[in-house]
């Protein structure tokens, strides 16, 4: 029996709402560290709004405390802040933090630093990051972690994804070569994705919220419409036809879920999916405004700065001198 590719190609993934959601989550990394730290040391990390930070231990010890939580990582332990919340790490003895600011980071490329730090004790070796979510329905998933997620690799039951992405993570850091920066960049996200996973894994129905609304059928085929669909000028009743759902029952169903309207939830992931493009690309506002389903820049303006808070040119304008200073 021949291999026949087409009908491979052609075979539906399984339909499995995380999964589908984690898969279509989009990031954009911020930075990645590569730090030697050597006892005495002690780093303090901010507050990263809309950020991801994680804290990979390559080798070595560290010690960690976030809102009142302290915690102690080994080799091969994973940490999370999906809220982007501020923290501490050390060598579990050191009280004089060092702000991130002030380290002596050395850009190896535009978002890969390396970091040498601290005396000449007991030496920790992490591989740092940031990354960002732009998807709204990765913003909501924020609402359901806690503060933080760490991957014990001496547990009973380790995630072997997550064990075999962080060994992969650890050989491609050891030198740079051709597109190394890209390779993290990938290698991070996976990691990222499967601890996520893990801990929503462990939570029950009642805990997962509007989660649901990716397991109900028609719901659930509505935002796939949606996300696929963003520039078609759908209205209400078009989307509930398409899901075989009464204009009305379509709207609360969607509403009790979601908890916002479709066209709202619409708007949203216009503006989502703008706001990287002012940040990632050089087309003018005019074009985004176009590529998202609006056929006025002026109407697209009143519309990004009412969910975003900020106009296109100020979100662009601020992106510019953060890589600047950066």
């Amino acid at each position: 029996m021949g291999f026949d590719y087409k009908q491979r190609i052609a075979t539906a993934l399984p339909n499995e709402p995380i999964g589908r959601l984690l898969a279509s989550l989009h990031m954009e990394s911020a930075f990645y560290t590569k730090s030697q730290l050597s006892a005495p040391w002690a780093l303090a990390m901010p507050a990263m709004s809309g950020c991801m930070m994680f804290h990979l231990v390559v080798s070595g010890k560290v010690s960690f405390s976030s809102d009142g939580h302290q915690f102690e990582l080994s080799t091969g332990d994973f940490v999370l802040f999906p809220k982007g919340q501020g923290h501490r790490l050390s060598d579990g003895h050191c009280q004089r933090f060092t702000p991130l600011a002030e380290l002596p980071i050395e850009n190896i490329t535009e978002r890969y630093e390396t970091l040498t730090f601290g005396g000449n004790g007991a030496t920790s070796e992490l591989i740092c990051g940031a990354l960002v979510f732009q998807h709204p329905l990765a913003i909501k998933l924020l609402g359901i972690l806690p503060s933080h997620i760490v991957i014990d690799s001496s547990s009973d039951k380790p995630p072997n994804v997550v064990q075999t992405i962080s060994q992969l993570l650890q050989l491609e850091t050891k030198q740079i070569g051709v597109a190394t920066e890209a390779v993290i960049a990938r290698l991070a996200d996976i990691l990222v994705i499967e601890s996520m996973r893990a801990y929503l894994n462990t939570l029950s129905d009642t805990e997962t919220g509007w989660l649901s609304a990716l397991d109900d059928e028609r719901i659930g085929l509505s935002l796939r419409l949606l996300h696929e669909q963003p520039t078609k000028h759908w209205t209400l009743e078009q989307l509930a036809n398409a899901v075989g759902m009464s204009r009305t029952s379509f709207a609360q169903q969607f509403k009790r879920l979601m908890g916002n309207t479709p066209m709202d939830y619409l708007t949203e992931w216009r503006m989502s999916l703008a706001y990287s493009k002012l940040q990632l690309s050089q087309d003018t506002v005019l074009s985004i405004a176009l590529d998202v389903g609006y056929q006025s820049e002026a109407a697209f303006s009143r519309a990004f700065k009412k969910v975003i808070g900020k106009n296109p040119s100020e979100v662009r304008k601020d992106y510019q001198l953060e890589s600047q200073e950066g």
